[in-house]
């Protein structure tokens, strides 16, 4: 073979392999289909197409030099022309050797025709007995030939009939001239396809360039108009101007000659001023026009340009239900795939790196999910169970990806026992945790509620892997128990990897982008309305307390705090997780290009990558999981304030503590009044209630358990009395349930720490934080 012949074998080595995956993807499917039967005329639709696909195959890997793929794929073609000629029904146990048999395929497909351990002479040889003894007929049942929905003739000349395709004499290896019909499809090599859409994305920039363009034109028309207004005011002075010119004597014409001069000036200044303006009006409209027609011209060739990258969900699908199959098969479990939304499209890029999450997700179903039929029957369900799988395409370019069983089920409680035992969480805060929450611990890694470890699960990182792995796409996964029974996962993620609608935001002077899938809602709430529970800030919204976060301390960026009252939060949310994010400034929203970040920053904490805008200043895009993740870890940060500086003045100047333990009351008067506080301390909630009536405090500390008056009907009655209702509370008790902690919020105190967490820095913290905020106010 000369090097001619040998370039042009391996560039068709390369085609067979990529169309060997397609061919193989649907024999696996068309198998999966004619194993669960159904009619006559559909079980002869599912033997022609996989007949055709086997045919095909066959015929590609004799021209592309893959001897043993030729040699498999010939008997297997035998086997389903007899099915199709003679009506032949297969038993269940034949589809086990094909499955193996098409396996073996898959397994030199995927080598490109070198060495696999699996494909030994030996086992070539008893894969081939075995076909061969399906193709004799061992086993099976036969059936009408008349039921097949075509004659047998045709069937004969179509197994009869080699491909008609003559060889060229390599010297080594027959290579064939291959002769195709001329389609409307071409192959583009994906490189080249990627830097046309790279290239059609980039005009974006061009677009928003002449959209800020046309603007600043019009802004310049309106400088115009203010300068018209500006002569129109000065006409009555200069018309009188003129008429002591015009009128003056003789003798003093001449010194007034300066005066006409700069009249005259003034009129022709006028006439190049109005038709300068005309000028400018002119070319805005233009530019207007222009910019309108490129926008446009410009979305229609992003639009083509994306549905080139663009495949439909079938292309994610298409290897699920051999998946399932087998799984099913290997488990002993009975389980219907239905699958739907094959049509939706998604951007290519996005179809490769969803396919492990697909896949993860889909086996989890079977193997935590779906029971065994006994255990099914015994709890009054079907033996066979269902999967669905579900791709939707939601308002504002959304593709929502759904997995469903009708199993068992997640059990929030065997949930919260593995976080325990892998130490992801401590005692008090799996108690916190609600049921939604305790779902949301089977995406943390190290926690399985698997017994054991198999090769499908029980490791704990399938599930972290399907949320690092969507996250990393700009999306969220969401997980939810489903009535009457079984679980969902729900995977939401923009269409295309490069657009995505985004919140523009700033910070510390600094623009940033908020992905607009996170942003539930903007608002303005008083400075004031912000409580602290334990060590972080909240905000109650719409009933529920949010944790609150500052995104200049979540980014690390210079202190920086802003007077402005009321604060600008924007409240995010990635499954059941929330926070209120406070920012200086929403500017707007819009679509923006995604730049992902290159190395060596491949991965930055907080930024999931960065978009330019037409003036080329690079703007960040935040990463809405990263930033649920810094509040989680970023306790309360005080207002910067030189008075409560250590060393500086005291933090209030008087605090009533209302503690009924002489140890604790000793113990927080000590530490209060080492920082300064002038501190009156006592017994229970009449005497504090007494104390605040007769006498002028500026914060109230205040344990819950007290005799007489406990802490929460104290707060009541002091927000109750007009005189004190403005009194900072801070709530130091022992009870750390979340009940009691919303019971303090919603009874309106401004900090709730509890003891059994204690740490003096906190209690100070809040002591200088609400004394500060009380004395700006």
């Amino acid at each position: 073979m000369n090097e001619r012949d040998a370039e042009f074998l391996q560039r068709l080595r390369a085609v067979f392999l990529t169309e060997a995956r397609d061919h193989l993807l649907a024999i696996g499917t068309g198998l999966v289909a004619l194993e669960k039967g159904g009619s006559p005329v559909e079980r002869g639709q599912h033997v022609e197409a996989v007949f055709r696909h086997t045919h095909s195959l066959k015929g590609a890997a004799r021209a592309a030099g893959f001897p043993r793929i030729e040699k498999l794929c010939q008997t297997l073609e035998e086997i389903f022309a007899l099915c199709k000629r003679r009506g032949r029904v297969l038993p269940a146990g034949n589809f086990d050797v094909l499955h193996r048999a098409f396996d073996m395929v898959s397994a030199d497909v995927d080598a490109g025709g070198g060495t696999v351990p699996n494909l030994s002479p030996d086992a070539i040889a008893a894969m081939l007995t075995q076909l061969e003894a399906i193709a004799r007929g061992e086993a099976a049942v036969e059936c009408e030939p008349e039921s097949l929905h075509e004659p047998e003739s045709s069937a004969e000349e179509a197994v009869d009939q080699p491909p008609a395709v003559p060889d060229v004499d390599t010297g080594a290896v027959p290579v064939p001239v291959l002769v195709r019909e001329v389609t409307s499809t071409v192959r583009v090599q994906t490189p080249r396809l990627d830097r046309v859409l790279l290239a059609a994305e980039e005009l974006l920039t061009v677009k928003q360039a002449g959209a800020e363009r046309t603007e600043e034109l019009r802004l310049l028309e309106l400088r115009f108009g203010l300068w018209s207004k500006h002569w129109l005011a000065a006409q009555p002075a200069l018309r009188r101007l003129r008429s002591l010119v015009a009128t003056s004597d003789p003798g003093t014409r001449i010194e007034l000659e300066s005066v006409t001069r700069a009249l005259e000036f003034l009129e022709w200044n006028y006439g190049h001023q109005r038709s300068l303006e005309g000028d400018v009006r002119a070319i805005a409209r233009s530019a207007a026009r222009d910019s309108h027609f490129a926008g446009k011209q410009i979305d229609e060739l992003l639009d083509d340009s994306k549905t080139l990258r663009m495949l439909p969900f079938s292309a994610l699908s298409e290897a699920l239900p051999k998946l399932v199959r087998d799984l099913a098969r290997d488990q002993d479990k009975q389980v219907d795939l239905q699958i739907s939304g094959e049509d939706v499209q998604l951007d290519k890029r996005m179809v490769e790196l969803l396919r492990d999450p697909l896949v993860h997700l889909v086996r989890n179903a079977l193997d935590h999910g779906v029971e065994l039929p006994a255990k099914r029957q015994a709890a009054g369900k079907p033996p066979r169970a269902t999967l669905q799988v579900q791709a939707r395409l939601l308002h504002g370019n959304q593709i929502s990806i759904e997995i469903a069983d009708d199993g068992a089920g997640l059990d929030p409680q065997r949930l919260r026992k593995a976080a325990l035992r892998s130490g992801v969480l401590g005692e008090d805060a799996a108690r916190e945790l609600n049921d939604a929450q305790a779902l949301e611990l089977a995406f943390r890694s190290d926690v399985s509620t698997s017994p054991i470890i198999t090769e499908i699960s029980g490791r704990g990182l399938g599930l972290a892997i399907v949320r690092e792995q969507v996250e990393r796409l700009g999306g969220r996964v969401e997980v939810e128990n489903r009535e009457p029974c079984g679980a969902r996962f729900r995977i939401l993620l923009p269409q295309s990897m490069a657009m995505l609608r985004g919140l523009f935001v700033e910070a510390c002077n600094q623009v940033f982008v908020l992905p607009s899938a996170h942003v539930e809602r903007v608002i303005q709430v008083p400075r004031a309305s912000s409580k602290t529970v334990g060590q972080r800030e909240t905000l109650t919204i719409d009933g529920q307390v949010v944790a609150l976060a500052r995104l200049h301390q979540l980014l690390e960026m210079p202190a920086f705090q802003s007077a402005a009252d009321p604060m600008t939060v924007v409240l995010l949310g990635a499954g059941h997780q929330r926070v209120a994010l406070v920012v200086d400034e929403v500017l707007h929203e819009g679509e923006v290009l995604v730049k992902r970040l290159r190395r060596p920053l491949v991965r930055v904490r907080n930024i999931a990558g960065a978009t330019v805008l037409a003036s080329g200043k690079p703007v960040p895009i935040l990463n809405v999981a990263d930033l649920l993740k810094s509040a989680r870890h970023t306790a309360v940060q005080a207002p910067v304030r030189p008075e409560a500086k250590e060393g500086g003045r005291p933090l209030a100047q008087r605090v009533l503590l209302a503690e009924d333990s002489i140890t604790s009351r000793l113990l927080l008067k000590g530490i209060l009044e080492s920082a300064g506080c002038k501190v009156r301390a006592v017994a229970d909630g009449i005497e504090a209630f007494t104390a605040l009536r007769s006498e002028s405090f500026d914060l109230l500390v205040s344990d819950i358990e007290m005799p007489r008056l406990n802490g929460f009907d104290l707060t009541l009655r002091i927000r109750a009395d007009h005189k004190l209702a403005d009194l900072p509370v801070v709530l130091v008790t022992a009870l750390s349930r979340r009940e009691d902690r919303e019971r303090g919020i919603d009874v309106g105190a401004n900090a709730y720490i509890a003891k059994g967490s204690f740490d003096q820095r906190e209690l100070l913290e809040a002591v200088r934080r609400l004394a500060g905020a009380r004395e700006s106010s």
